[in-house]
C-alpha cells in the first residue's frame, strides 16, 4: 500500500489483494466502532463522531470506487 499525503487529504494506491484485506479490516473495525458509538464510549473527537454517524446512517459514502479505469 502506498499513501501520498496531499495538502488536503490523502491518495492511497494498493493492489487488489491489499484492497480486499483493507476492506475486511475496515468492515470489522467499523462494526466495533459502531457498537462503541452507540454506547458513547469511542473517545473520538467531535468531527470523527459526526463522520461515523453519517456513515452509519448511510448519509455519507464510505470506501467508494470513484473511477474505474479497468473498463477503458
Amino acid at each position: 500500500m502506498k499513501v501520498t499525503k496531499m495538502k488536503r487529504g490523502y491518495i492511497i494506491r494498493l493492489s487488489d489483494t491489499e484492497f480486499g484485506l483493507l476492506k475486511s479490516i475496515e468492515e470489522e473495525g467499523r462494526m466495533s466502532y459502531a457498537e462503541m458509538h452507540y454506547d458513547n464510549v469511542t473517545g473520538l473527537p467531535k468531527e470523527e463522531k459526526r463522520i461515523l454517524t453519517e456513515v452509519d446512517n448511510m448519509t455519507r459514502d464510505w470506501m467508494v470506487i470513484t473511477e474505474n479505469r479497468r473498463d477503458l
